[in-house]
């Protein structure tokens, strides 16, 4: 089993929902210990009396993986190029300077939190970055650059100890990201294989990440009884507290979207799975 040390350094994306919303005030590694807990609880009840299969829900993008190095990646290599180069030499020297931790959700953040320099042709230099990164980021040719977020592999385990199932809940697509996706799940070590872990997936990349997790997750509550939810995205929370009003909701404080997000009653915030 793989690990990586995990890096305080790493930038984190700002979103007023962030700002705004109060998280519960407990100690992370006494807030995955008390899950862990309450995981062993379910599956004692459900051997003594029965009942519907227990789970813990995790996404995968800036959550339990961390992905600034696939973009990174993708950056450098676009920063190669002869057309990125006939934009503007100077910002191509400066892609290269980039690092991982550095990188924020959006290309504009990156270049503002990494002091991109001013130049006559920075909009095209970024309109074309972008297109580049957006063609080769949601796709299996780059997954390998992700690692797993500091603790998310040994903590996926303990879940899976103590009985319930680790399920994989992405806003990636089967079709573009599958076959990478599993792969890259048991290259490092996650319980996914003989009935370990589900990897839930969007049938095609035109559908939104919100509501495909919705219709996901209606069909989850029928099947599974569902204790805790870990998401980067804080527009997801108010679909899993929907959905499963009693589970715990875990905000993890990595990269977000701008999206828009509705405040839920009861949130925690955790930035590694370290025990």
């Amino acid at each position: 089993m793989k690990h990586l040390p995990h890096s305080s350094t790493s930038k984190k994306s700002l979103h007023p929902w962030i700002e705004t919303t109060k998280f519960e005030e407990m100690d992370s590694k006494l807030l995955l210990r008390e899950i862990l807990a309450k995981v062993k609880e379910k599956v004692n009840a459900r051997i003594r009396h029965g009942g519907k299969p227990v789970k813990v829900v995790f996404d995968l993008d800036s959550t339990i993986f961390d992905v600034k190095p696939r973009s990174l990646r993708i950056l450098k290599e676009f920063a190669a190029t002869k057309e990125a180069r006939a934009i503007s030499s100077a910002l191509c020297e400066w892609t290269k300077d980039l690092r991982a931790h550095r990188l924020v959700y959006t290309l504009e953040e990156s270049a503002l939190a990494n002091n991109m320099p001013k130049d006559p042709r920075a909009d095209e230099f970024m309109k074309e970055a972008f297109r580049f990164w957006r063609k080769r980021f949601f796709s299996d040719a780059y997954l390998l650059e992700d690692h797993p977020t500091a603790g998310a592999v040994d903590y996926a385990h303990a879940i899976v100890d103590a009985g319930a199932v680790a399920v994989y809940l992405t806003g990636r697509d089967w079709p573009g990201m599958g076959r990478g996706t599993q792969t890259m799940l048991r290259h490092w070590g996650f319980p996914i294989d003989h009935g370990a872990g589900e990897l839930l997936m969007k049938p095609n990349a035109g559908i939104d990440d919100s509501e495909y997790k919705d219709s996901a997750l209606r069909d989850l509550r029928i099947h599974s009884e569902a204790v805790a939810f870990f998401d980067n995205e804080p527009a997801n929370f108010v679909v899993f507290e929907k959905n499963f009003p009693d589970a715990h909701l875990v905000f993890f404080y990595s990269n977000c979207s701008t999206k828009e997000a509705s405040s839920v009653k009861k949130i925690y915030r955790i930035e590694n799975f370290l025990m």
